[in-house]
């Protein structure tokens, strides 16, 4: 090649790279503009940054003029934006941000930010379903969508399908074929399902060959327990089978009811729950087909109760299980808003303490106020409602452990300390503190293993918090669960303070407990001030008559900062026990 034709080459480079740099600086100036990506204007650009770089590059003249072509090429590009074609269904999890229906996509948002700002994932899908309007359609409308997909219309393609699934789930008809209707149409239209064994299941015990647990029949109830899934069979379209549980057993307020939540799978059954004794009505039916999931919940007289299940339809023989049931009991049923447990903390009883939070809540999560206060509700309330950050949100605040388990809140925590050496700064979110007095010569655990509902970090300092010197650090364990975490300190040294802090990470937030656990020799008892091998209300009183400075030798100074003071009876506190 000769020396022209190189120079040739060079000059055509310079010449491009000029041309994308021009161009990008002229998609700097117009974008973001200052009308919708989405909805085509006179004026250069549109309000979405990365939309309108994406649209420009492709089609250089919407930096001039944002027309129906640019729009197109926004719906098609620009994933990640409310109303975009790009974003996907709002009734499917996707990949990016936001869902393709602008006005869902903003009301689901409003609630959950999280769908907007990472992922719309399946909690997102879920509000969707629950408060977006659907396309209208006919069972058997060609456009209303395949059967065995979230479609986001109110019926699907195939008319037969379509009508059963909504036998078994109106609100596929009524408001969205979803995640749920799919399913459902999975296993009806598919031909005959199949319920899968689990480990722990209690099996029926009367034989293919008998009726023997019917007592209305001459027969004896099977007892089961609460929360642990009974399988069976029926022998014929006849055959009813009747299992029992004492729910007297669970009202431990006094009350007279309880509340059960009762989950069922069959092939084609129904379930009936009833007070024990044939003359009494049912409580609460469910029915199930094609091995769809179906639940009630419900507050019952605390009685000896009954669950009969029965085929419908002709039975299918005794071969394999054809349904599946659980019960589970709590003993809560009062109105779920006037619970008296913060809203902010998980608790296994319905609602909480603040009536238009837990309201607000309730309305995109009914479960909330239906069965359990978990750790998505704590989420929902702390990103619907605010409120306080955690009481050891700040180093100079942390609360003083001790070995064993102690319970924490780290939803809507901030960010405090040095960077950490097992993750990278921007993953870091809120942190909340502990200290910890050594009381382990030898090797001991610190962690949130499997304890936690939310992607954490441990960091452990010595040094105090004006001074803090990284120890150990632990972000994921592989041994662990819900990516929480666990350190090890192979050489404790007895009495010395260390500081623990807990983050969440990549987003992560919500409630767990820390804990500590010794495999060395244990220290001398720092806090048994009295040498009865006993930290208890005589070492109590002893600190308090030392209250105040102190001298060097001071044994009530548990942390020795100088003073008896209220770090010290923490510290005591978290001491409290046989030494």
């Amino acid at each position: 090649m000769n020396r022209s034709r190189i120079i040739s080459i060079e000059l055509a480079l310079i010449v491009m790279l000029a041309m994308i740099g021009l161009t990008a600086n002229a998609h700097a100036q117009v974008c973001p503009g200052k009308e919708g990506c989405l909805l085509p204007h006179e004026s250069p650009g549109c309000d979405d940054l990365a939309c309108c770089e994406t649209v420009c590059l492709a089609d250089p003249f919407c930096c001039k003029t944002w027309d129906t072509n640019c729009v197109s090429i926004a719906h098609a590009t620009c994933a990640g934006l409310c109303g975009a074609t790009a974003s996907g269904s709002c009734f499917e999890a996707n990949d990016s941000p936001s869902c393709e229906d602008a006005t869902c996509c903003d009301a689901v948002c409003s609630i959950d930010p999280f769908c907007c700002d990472t992922s719309w994932d399946g909690n997102c899908a879920f509000f969707a379903g629950a408060i977006c309007e659907s396309a209208g359609a006919e069972c058997g409308d060609p456009d209303s969508g395949p059967c065995d997909e979230a479609n986001g219309s109110a019926s699907c393609e195939d008319e037969e399908c379509c009508n059963a699934v909504c036998e078994i789930d109106p609100t596929c008809c009524d408001q969205v074929w979803d995640l749920v209707c799919a399913a459902v149409a999975a296993n009806i239209c598919g031909g005959p399902c199949t319920l899968s064994p689990e480990s722990g299941d209690q099996a029926e015990i009367e034989s293919c060959q008998s009726e023997t647990n019917d007592p209305c029949n001459g027969g004896t109830a099977e007892t089961i327990s609460d929360g642990r899934r009974f399988t069976g069979t029926f022998r014929n379209a006849g055959d009813k089978d009747v299992f029992s549980i004492d729910l007297a057993a669970f009202d431990l307020d006094g009350d007279g009811q309880v509340r059960v939540r009762i989950s069922m799978g069959a092939s084609s059954a129904s379930l009936d729950l009833r007070p024990a004794g044939c003359d009494e009505s049912s409580l609460l039916s469910l029915d199930s087909a094609g091995c769809q999931a179906t639940s009630g919940v419900l507050c019952v007289p605390a009685v000896q109760s009954e669950l009969i299940l029965a085929p419908i339809g002709a039975s299918s023989g005794c071969a394999d299980p054809v349904y599946a049931a659980t019960i589970e009991v709590i003993d809560y049923c009062g109105d779920a808003c006037e619970n008296p447990i913060d809203c902010l903390t998980p608790h296994q009883t319905p609602g909480c303490n603040d009536p238009e939070c837990c309201s607000l809540v309730c309305q995109a999560d009914p479960l909330c106020c239906d069965w359990t206060w978990d750790s998505f509700c704590t989420v929902s309330a702390s990103e619907i409602c605010g409120g306080p950050a955690p009481i050891n949100d700040l180093c100079s605040d942390a609360l003083p452990i001790g070995l064993g388990s102690t319970p924490f809140r780290q939803l809507l925590a901030t960010r405090e300390g040095p960077e950490s050496e097992c993750n990278e700064e921007e993953f870091r979110g809120g942190d909340v503190w502990f200290v910890h007095r050594v009381a382990c010569d030898g090797q001991f655990f610190i962690g949130t293993c499997s304890l936690a509902d939310f992607n954490t970090s441990i960091d452990v300092f010595r040094g105090g918090c004006d001074a803090l010197e990284p120890v150990t650090c632990n972000d994921d364990n592989l041994f662990c669960g819900t990516q929480t975490s666990i350190v090890t300190i192979e050489d404790g040294v007895c009495g010395e303070q260390l500081w623990i802090r807990v983050s969440g990470i990549d987003g992560g937030t919500g409630s767990g407990d820390i804990s500590i656990e010794c495999f060395g020799s244990s220290c001398p008892c720092i806090a048994d001030l009295n040498g009865d091998g006993r930290v208890d209300g005589a070492d109590f009183g002893l600190l308090l008559s030392a209250f105040g400075p102190c001298s060097r030798d001071c044994a009530a100074d548990l942390d020795d900062s100088g003073n008896v003071d209220g770090a010290d009876i923490g510290l005591m506190l978290a001491l409290w026990g046989d030494c």
